[in-house]
């Protein structure tokens, strides 16, 4: 007896680099856990918002380095698609909750601080989805990536200056997340030594902030001083990066020689034949 066995559909187990991708969401739950305890941040303890943050710092080195594992590994058909959601979890819904605490959800700048965040997360999400469906670019992001914009918005909280100047450099970094500038991918081993020190100094300095070390609030607000001037500066160094390197490449135009006109001239032959006019 011949039975048709249906064809066995293959599962893809998840990979080193897909729960490295978990890591990163579940660092990104309990980051917006740490703010629904703290709730409103002014008048209240600074630990569980320095909590939030660290967890976020974790959930950026596991997302820098779930890639690496992929590639050297190896990684399924939904890897892209986790480590999207992932992000928007741990870089775009943690920070939007940030800002609304951070505001006060009972104070006059609410509204403006729910605009504000709605802003940024819906930013992110179509920054996110951009990524997946376009066409990838050797050695740059288009737009500002979505863990550099997280932690800019931390930075502005950090710093804590006047609500609306701070809803209006939220407002500024949504908009850099779907525009069209370039940023540097952590490809080199350098660049993403470079990330993971400043993660390491960024843990740190939270750490110190929330033990109330003497000098940890200083150090803490040098860090996010320091990120938001790099968030500043990076764009203006890309574009003059790739302006100075098509000047180099470009094809030097090589200037028209224009031929002289020739002249008209008679030729007039004896007497008894025509006269003949041509050009030489």
């Amino acid at each position: 007896m011949s039975a048709i066995e249906p064809e066995a559909v293959p599962t893809e187990r998840l990979s080193p680099a897909d729960f490295l991708t978990l890591g990163n969401a579940l660092c990104g739950i309990a980051a917006l856990r740490s703010i629904m305890v703290q709730g409103d941040f002014r008048g209240t303890d600074e630990q569980f918002f320095a909590g939030a943050v660290l967890l976020m710092l974790i959930g950026a080195i596991c997302d820098l380095f779930d890639g690496r594992m992929a590639r050297r590994w190896r990684s399924t058909p939904y890897g892209p698609h986790l480590d999207n959601l992932a992000d928007v979890i741990t870089f775009g819904l943690v920070p939007a909750a940030m800002t609304l605490a951070w505001a006060g959800f009972a104070s006059q700048w609410a509204l403006p601080a729910m605009a504000a965040a709605a802003a940024f997360f819906l930013a992110i999400v179509v920054r996110l989805a951009r990524y997946v469906t376009a066409a990838p670019e050797p050695g740059i992001f288009r737009g500002m990536p979505a863990p550099l914009c997280a932690f800019t918005v931390v930075s502005i909280i950090v710093l804590s200056p006047p609500i609306p100047v701070a809803l209006a450099a939220i407002a500024c970094v949504a908009a850099l997340a779907v525009s069209r500038l370039p940023f540097p991918k952590p490809g080199s081993r350098t660049l993403a030594g470079m990330m993971v020190a400043w993660a390491v100094v960024g843990g740190l300095s939270v750490v110190a902030w929330a033990a109330g070390i003497p000098g940890g609030g200083e150090w803490m607000r040098f860090t996010a001083a320091t990120e938001l001037l790099a968030a500043c500066t990076i764009p203006v160094i890309m574009l003059r990066l790739r302006r100075a390197m098509r000047v180099a490449h470009a094809v030097p135009r090589t200037r028209r020689r224009t031929l002289r006109r020739p002249r008209r001239v008679s030729v007039r032959r004896r007497a008894g034949e025509r006269v003949r006019t041509g050009r030489h």
